[in-house]
């Protein structure tokens, strides 16, 4: 199942690549090395130098139609014994699709796929994901061991806001954020509708980028008869970047979470780190490159993540809205 991840992930990287070379055409221009005092505004249908682009990059919500694709590497620790001997591969397919209207807002739709190629599930009587681990102990039904799913879709993450950056680089959207169930794992899945508010709010300098996107979802509706307990998470996605010319930048991503519905002791997700990002054209594409490491300095005690690396690749899709 791995290698069928990784031939899906490349299929469809090679895909959007081509349906960006067959869209609107975008005129090359040289990059801009010195850091602009401001972000400049840019109308709808103009230029955007690589510098420009990579800034917008930074914001997960930007106003461009973009692909990522993104990897990660996952260690564990816990106080469940093996936990600490755990690990995880998963991969996630992500779409952001803007609509910009003439005032420079708009509505922001995006959607992402994950693709699980060894969760690990603690099983006793049941299998138990992360997610069941925080809310309820395993161990106090009996001894269990460790084993890794089969690699699996899950639940689709979703988010509609509407918003946009003005003239003094704010960033400011809001809207609705939550969880589909969508999983083919339904024995470790949640089964759950989840759904709640969420704002995106940020600033845009001469230097770099900074800003958080911020949920908290509950469960709407689940599937009858699962007995799934219930969802109330607090998500906080920060982003930030620096600019080194050229489209070089260092970046931190880190997305912390909290489990209102988890015992005392697993509650809160904590990473801190950081990495490197790179915007550049292959042909007319913008394309954006990033690696970054982060530590988790508070993990539920049961289990929870310990290290984090990921990679991602990001073209961008050229569209009447933009011209990149």
């Amino acid at each position: 199942m791995l290698s069928f991840s990784r031939v899906l992930s490349t299929t469809c990287f090679v895909i959007f690549l081509a349906l960006s070379a067959t869209g609107q055409a975008a005129s090359s221009e040289q990059d801009t090395v010195a850091k602009a005092p401001a972000p400049a505004k840019v109308e709808p249908g103009s230029e955007k130098s690589i510098e420009q682009i990579s800034r917008e990059m930074t914001n997960p919500l930007a106003a461009f139609w973009r692909f990522d694709y993104e990897a990660q590497y996952r260690t564990y620790q816990g106080s469940i014994p093996g936990a600490d001997d755990q690990s995880s591969w998963s991969h996630y397919i992500q779409f952001t699709l803007p609509f910009r209207q003439k005032n420079g807002k708009g509505w922001v739709f995006r959607f992402e796929l994950p693709y699980f190629s060894d969760q690990p599930i603690y099983w006793v009587d049941r299998g138990n994901a992360e997610w069941r681990i925080r809310q309820q102990d395993p161990t106090a039904q009996g001894d269990g061991y460790w084993a890794p799913t089969h690699g699996h879709t899950d639940d689709m993450d979703i988010d509609l806001v509407y918003g946009g950056v003005n003239e003094s680089g704010r960033i400011l959207s809001y809207g609705i954020a939550g969880i589909l169930p969508t999983t083919s794992d339904t024995s470790n899945g949640r089964q759950q509708l989840i759904l709640g508010p969420a704002i995106n709010i940020g600033k845009m300098t001469g230097w770099g980028v900074y800003g958080a996107l911020i949920s908290q979802i509950f469960d709407i509706a689940e599937k009858k008869d699962k007995g799934t307990p219930d969802t109330s998470q607090l998500t906080i996605q920060g982003y930030f970047s620096y600019g080194l010319g050229h489209g070089w930048q260092l970046t931190s991503n880190p997305t912390i979470t909290y489990d209102w519905q988890g015992d005392s002791g697993n509650k809160l997700n904590l990473p801190l780190g950081g990495g490197i990002a790179k915007t550049t054209r292959i042909g007319k594409i913008p394309l954006r490159v990033a690696a970054e490491l982060q530590y988790y300095v508070a993990s539920t005690d049961r289990f929870g993540p310990d290290m984090l690396f990921k990679f991602t690749v990001s073209p961008i899709i050229p569209n009447k809205y933009t011209r990149n």
